[in-house]
């Protein structure tokens, strides 16, 4: 009986690490935030569409859009009210990937964050966020001291999006757009806490027996 002991228990050991294999991983994946401003405000535009072409990073074949960051400005005080509107579209600035999304500002004067990543909106090469602000709100989006990135644009409509409207070629918008691409994971595979806790208490009782077994199995030859 005690000769079968050390075959038995590796059996058990196997049947942890198969059990291990089957159980479900996960990918580590990052967000990335796409930026061409500097994060310093220093002008913006006052009503019409603004617009940044955004284009995916090294590698990325395609993303998730998860977010859009905005920088609404209060001009000297005038406090502000009402509703922008935000388009998302393909990379000819016309072919909208959602339906318009109507948002209202939650604080000037810095970025505001519009959670997109319930729409499902996959893009596959350049795209545009466009931000379009009624004359009548007195409210503006905050473009930097540049130098331009080339990635800004306005206009009177998505379609006449224009990088000489408001002069935006030597500034940048300060538009920014939050991907998860989907071909990038980082960091390996990360094994879940909860499989961690179940997995454990198993494979130190397998180790027990283990050395327990052998220390038997030795002392049996012996005698």
């Amino acid at each position: 009986m005690t000769t079968r002991k050390l075959p038995l228990t590796l059996l058990f050991m196997a049947v942890i690490i198969s059990t291990i294999s089957f159980l479900p991983v996960q990918e580590a994946k990052a967000s990335t935030e796409l930026a061409y401003d500097n994060g310093s405000q220093q002008g913006s535009y006052t009503a019409g569409y603004g617009a940044v072409r955004f284009s995916l990073p090294s590698g990325a074949s395609g993303a998730k859009l998860l977010a859009v960051r905005y920088y609404p400005v209060d001009p000297e005080g005038a406090n502000p009210s009402g509703d922008v509107t935000v388009y998302i579209t393909g990379a000819d600035h016309v072919t909208l990937l959602a339906s318009p999304l109507t948002t209202t500002p939650t604080s000037y004067n810095a970025f505001n964050s519009l959670d997109v990543s319930s729409l499902n909106i996959v893009v596959s090469g350049d795209f545009f966020v466009a931000i379009f602000v009624p004359q009548a709100i007195q409210q503006w989006i905050a473009s930097d001291s540049g130098p331009g990135a080339g990635r800004s644009y306005g206009g009177a409509s998505l379609a006449a999006l224009d990088p000489g409207y408001y002069d935006f070629s030597s500034v940048n918008i300060m538009i920014r757009a939050v991907i998860d691409p989907l071909n990038s994971p980082v960091g390996g595979v990360v094994m879940p806490t909860s499989k961690l806790e179940v997995v454990a208490p198993y494979a130190a009782l397998a180790g027990l027996l283990v050395a327990v077994s052998a220390v038997v199995v030795v002392k049996r030859r012996r005698d």
